[in-house]
């Protein structure tokens, strides 16, 4: 028989497929497996730190939206002090007014009394005068005419 260059030989392709299993099984056991555990722990990590990422948004929102009612519920108070202070303002006004002008009748009537006071006081002297003079325009007239 003729040897061919490139003969099979049935025992060596047996050993070195035996070989092979045996490299297959120890690389998966040190290689693969502890390289799919730490996968799998970092894929357990990223998730839980996607479920915390969610969970500190939904946190963040709803303190977001506590915030903003808070927010508008101050608003409103302060509306309804700004409201309260104008009222009362403008009840002061009002006041203050209304006394101003009670004040401003009251010596308006006074004024007007002293003047009348004054006028009474002059038409008395003015009617004394005349009568003075009306009487010595008589004792002039009857003085001549004696």
């Amino acid at each position: 028989m003729k040897e061919s260059i490139v003969s099979i030989s049935w025992f060596w392709l047996f050993v070195q497929a035996v070989n092979f299993l045996i490299f297959m099984v120890l690389i998966n056991m040190f290689l693969f497996q502890p390289l799919l555990r730490l996968m799998e722990e970092r894929e357990k990590e990223l998730e839980a730190h996607y479920s915390e990422i969610e969970s500190l948004k939904a946190k963040a929102q709803s303190l977001l939206e506590e915030v903003e009612k808070l927010l508008a519920e101050a608003r409103q108070k302060a509306k309804e002090v700004i409201d309260q202070a104008v009222r009362e303002a403008k009840k002061e006004r009002d006041r203050i007014l209304s006394e101003a002008h009670q004040e401003a009748a009251a010596k308006i009537e006074s004024a007007k009394q002293e003047i009348w006071s004054a006028f009474e006081v002059e038409k008395a002297k003015l009617e004394k005068e005349a009568e003075e003079i009306a009487e010595e325009i008589v004792k002039k007239i009857l003085g001549k005419a004696a």
